[in-house]
């Protein structure tokens, strides 16, 4: 986990990555000693059928869960053996999450949405505000502020949810089957919206079973059977 003086170390990278679920006869490995690296500005597929493990490695690489054996690191420092609340402070700080399901509070407005983790990191109103407003008019929800979730079309909910993954300058983006609820010219809009991002430096990774949307990003990793069985760049 050391990169020599003359390289930076990969912005996120892991070692024999492993993780069981269940004991005894219902044990069940998810990952099976995973070991790559992602750098700063890549954009990464993570790729597999359902059960495949892509999702548990995605909640493995995000802090979410805990591996059963094997390290998650951050430029060249450990990251998956942290405790709990220091844990908390690297995924609210480091982190963007964009998800299938919104997962917006439906009877609060656009800018309350997208401004909830800088309220959760206690950040002055007046500020909090400042910043939902910018980032939502660079995603075309300026007009929309004060419009309640409720009453948002599907593509609007995920531009509000990439507002709110957005909010903390996240180092690196999650965007788990982001365009899974959406019509396809909606589903288009937001991956131009992503990957738009990642153009500017913005780290993404993308956990889809979508080979269309696994084929706009640079770089392909496969999973089965809980292990990689391709790791390719794609789209350099």
């Amino acid at each position: 986990m050391t990169a020599s003086p003359l390289e930076s170390p990969p912005l996120l990278e892991t070692e024999n990555l492993v993780r069981v679920f269940g004991t005894g006869e219902n044990r069940v490995a998810a990952l099976q000693g995973l070991t790559f690296e992602i750098h700063q500005g890549e954009s990464v597929a993570i790729i597999g059928k359902s059960g495949s493990g892509k999702s548990t490695l995605m909640h493995l690489l995000a802090l979410l869960d805990q591996p059963t054996s094997g390290v998650v690191a951050m430029r060249g420092q450990v990251v998956s053996d942290l405790k709990p609340k220091q844990i908390a402070k690297v995924r609210n700080t480091t982190f963007g999450f964009v998800f299938q399901q919104f997962f917006l509070n439906a009877h609060e407005t656009v800018l309350e949405n997208a401004t909830l983790p800088l309220k959760i990191a206690k950040v002055p109103k007046a500020e909090r505000h400042r910043q939902g407003t910018e980032i939502l008019e660079m995603l075309e929800m300026g007009d929309k502020l004060k419009a309640k979730a409720i009453n948002l079309s599907g593509g609007q909910q995920q531009r509000v949810s990439i507002a709110r993954a957005l909010i903390n300058s996240p180092e690196i983006l999650f965007a788990d089957e982001p365009t899974g609820n959406l019509d396809s010219e909606t589903s288009a809009v937001v991956e131009d919206i992503l990957f738009g991002l990642n153009e500017q430096g913005q780290t993404l990774i993308v956990v889809t079973h979508d080979e269309d949307l696994a084929a706009k990003c640079a770089r392909q990793i496969r999973i089965q059977d809980g292990q990689i069985i391709e790791d390719s760049v794609v789209n350099a």
